[in-house]
C-alpha cells in the first residue's frame, strides 16, 4: 500500500510545494517561506546521521505507483530521554482517510522503537484538526 523512504534531491519540488504552502503553516511551528538554498540544505542535512541532526523525515509513497503522498517526521529526538516529536502531513485531500497516515505512523513507530530505541513519542495537534486527532 505505502512505503517510507529517505528524502532526496529529487524531492525538491514536492518539498517546496509543501513547505512553502502557507495553508499548512497553522499545523506546524513554521511561519516563513524557505528559500531554494534553505530547502536544498535541508535535503542535504537529512543525509547526515540522526545523532547529529536530531531529526529525520521520510517521504510517504504509494507502493504501486511510487507517487509521493506526504511526509512523516521524527523531530527533537532526544536519545538520553528516549523521546521524540512526530508529525505527518498528507497534503492532497484525495489521499486522506484511506489509511495511509495510520500505516505510516505504525511504520515510523516501529522504526523509532527498534532502530532508534525511542520509547516516547509526542505530537502537537490543533483541537479542530479532527483528521489528525483520529489518525493519532
Amino acid at each position: 500500500m505505502i512505503y517510507l523512504r529517505n528524502l532526496t534531491i529529487d524531492d525538491f519540488d514536492y518539498l517546496n510545494s509543501v513547505e512553502n504552502n502557507k495553508s499548512y503553516w497553522k499545523y506546524s511551528l513554521q511561519n516563513k517561506y524557505y528559500s531554494k538554498d534553505e530547502l536544498i540544505q535541508f535535503i542535504f542535512d537529512s543525509q547526515l546521521p540522526i545523532e547529529q541532526t536530531n531529526q529525520i523525515r521520510f517521504v510517504i509513497c504509494k507502493s504501486k505507483s511510487n507517487e509521493r503522498i506526504g511526509f512523516i517526521d521524527l523531530f527533537d529526538i532526544d536519545f538520553v530521554k528516549s523521546k521524540a516529536g512526530i508529525s505527518i502531513l498528507i497534503p492532497n485531500s484525495a489521499n486522506r482517510s484511506k489509511g495511509y497516515g495510520k500505516l505510516s505512523l505504525k511504520r515510523i513507530i516501529n522504526y523509532a522503537k527498534k532502530e532508534l530505541k525511542i520509547k516516547n513519542l509526542y505530537c502537537n495537534v490543533l483541537d479542530d484538526n479532527l483528521s489528525s486527532i483520529n489518525c493519532f
